[in-house]
């Protein structure tokens, strides 16, 4: 079967890696945004606002049936190129008409033109965007099988149809032998059912068709959301099966066969309204200029072009000096490469260019404390940290050790006091230097407390000795306060 009449196969490739020189990306970029997604494109066309108005559908479906939070602030970023030439320029592979990429800065999505019959395909990625962030971890083949499900819905009135089969996944399972279903659930992204353009095919369509089954069947579909979640905790797909719905893998596996084999496998109407008023959307200012952005970050954020990310983002830095994003991905793409000196000054550089990430700010106090640099000056990048992210555990964990080393136990209290839920490996340094802090700002009662929480959480022959001599400081100390009043 060529590629090029069995394009939707491929067209849900979810890799994120770009494989040419990223000084090709075109220059003419316009912009779209509404509230929840902004469209980059080359094409001058209106295929931009149709597009926009799916995804808002598509994103009130998955409000409306529980999938997607209402509090889901982050946006969803589009470039759609006008020809071949430039989106083969971060084309994971032949074949993939579009990719979703999840980033430090943002979450993205690259496709090859607006063309209406790649809306399917960008609204297969939205759904990836929405399991990644209801902070589902699933595996490869429930991943893809889940995006190419929901992939083609469609609103009609105020009825959504969903289960329409992706182009070429009906005619694939019938015409192929079929994998077995334990090679299916354990397909990873080195897989060649995840690589190899003839077995990609039979992947996706075979989980979809699974995924179909367990969504539409009526024996299964009230405990779908159910099967998801245990899916998410890590569990094989055998024991997920088995525990949710009482059968083994292959069991179901054949169910699903039998259904497509007999054509049972259809549609759903389902009496939901997601249709909206009038898409309310703007002109982006500066769309060049986030597009190149967002072309620079999917490089940076992929590890098999490093090379190719830091060119790029070297000409961002000199092109717009006084944005710091640009010296911020530097920092973290060298860091990865274990130059620290070299991390630590481009984040110097973003700081100077007003950079307020939480991130880079930690990161930032974290190399300097590391080379022995200034306390004070780590403080302060980590004070300013926490205050644009409160809850920063990193942060607040280096500012209060930092803080209790140079004697500022007012600030260390208040930072270690923050993390309500330490990490193992961390507990019982937290709570022996809260003790050690309260004792000596003459806090005994609270001291003790701690105190007593790291010697019920000590395991090291030395923490053992170094909280109890703690703990007979704290009671001296509380018995000479008690005979001086």
């Amino acid at each position: 079967m060529r590629l090029a009449t069995s394009f939707a196969a491929l067209a849900f490739l979810v890799i994120g890696v770009c494989l040419a020189s990223p000084l090709s990306l075109a220059d003419g970029w316009t912009g779209l945004a509404t509230a929840h997604f902004a469209l980059f494109t080359t094409q001058h066309n209106s295929g931009g606002r149709e597009l926009l108005e799916r995804l808002e559908r598509t994103r009130l479906f998955f409000e409306k049936t529980g999938w997607a939070s209402r509090d889901l602030k982050r946006p969803l970023s589009i470039l759609a190129f006008s020809s071949e030439k430039d989106f083969d320029s971060c084309r994971p592979m032949p074949g993939a008409f579009a990719f979703y990429q999840r980033t430090r800065e943002g979450d993205f999505v690259f496709m090859r033109s607006l063309e209406p019959k790649n809306y399917s395909v960008v609204v297969h990625e939205y759904t990836h965007f929405i399991a990644e962030h209801a902070g589902l971890k699933l595996p490869i083949w429930l991943n893809e099988g889940l995006a190419d499900f929901y992939s083609t819905m469609e609103s009609r009135e105020a009825q959504v149809i969903v289960g329409t089969a992706p182009p070429g996944r009906e005619a694939t399972l019938h015409g192929q032998n079929w994998m077995d279903w334990h090679t299916l659930t354990e397909v990873d992204r080195e897989s060649p059912y995840y690589r190899q353009p003839e077995k990609m095919l039979l992947f996706y369509s075979q989980s979809w068709a699974f995924v179909h089954m367990l969504a539409l069947n009526t024996a299964y579909e009230n405990k779908f959301q159910g099967f998801l979640a245990t899916m998410s905790g890590n569990s094989s797909a055998e024991n997920a099966l088995s525990a949710t719905y009482h059968k083994t893998l292959e069991d179901l596996g054949s169910e699903t066969e039998q259904e497509m084999k007999a054509k049972r496998v259809e549609s759903r109407t389902i009496d939901l309204d997601i249709r909206q008023g009038v898409l309310q959307s703007a002109e982006v200012a500066d769309s060049v200029k986030q597009a190149e952005f967002a072309f620079a970050d999917v490089l940076a954020a992929n590890p098999n072009v490093v090379a190719e990310a830091k060119v790029r983002l070297e000409v961002l830095v000199a092109k717009y000096p006084d944005d710091p994003r640009a010296e911020e991905s530097l920092g973290f793409l060298t860091m990865k490469a274990g130059l620290k000196s070299d991390a630590e000054a481009h984040f110097v550089r973003a700081v100077k260019n007003h950079s307020e990430d939480p991130e880079v700010l930690f990161s930032l106090a974290h190399l300097q404390l590391a080379r022995g640099g200034s306390d004070e000056e780590a403080i302060q990048l980590l004070q300013r940290a926490i205050a644009r992210n409160g809850t920063y555990y990193n942060a607040l964990l280096e500012l209060g050790f930092t803080a209790a080393k140079i004697e500022r136990f007012d600030l260390a209290i208040e930072a270690l006091s923050k993390i309500t839920e330490p990490k193992i490996e961390h507990a019982f340094d937290i709570s022996y230097t809260l003790a050690y802090c309260l004792s000596e700002l003459h806090q005994n009662s609270r001291a003790k407390l701690a105190a007593e929480l790291a010697r019920k959480i000590a395991v090291k022959p030395h923490d053992k000795e170094e909280v109890a001599e703690l703990l007979t400081y704290i009671k001296q100390e509380s018995k000479q306060e008690e005979a001086s009043r």
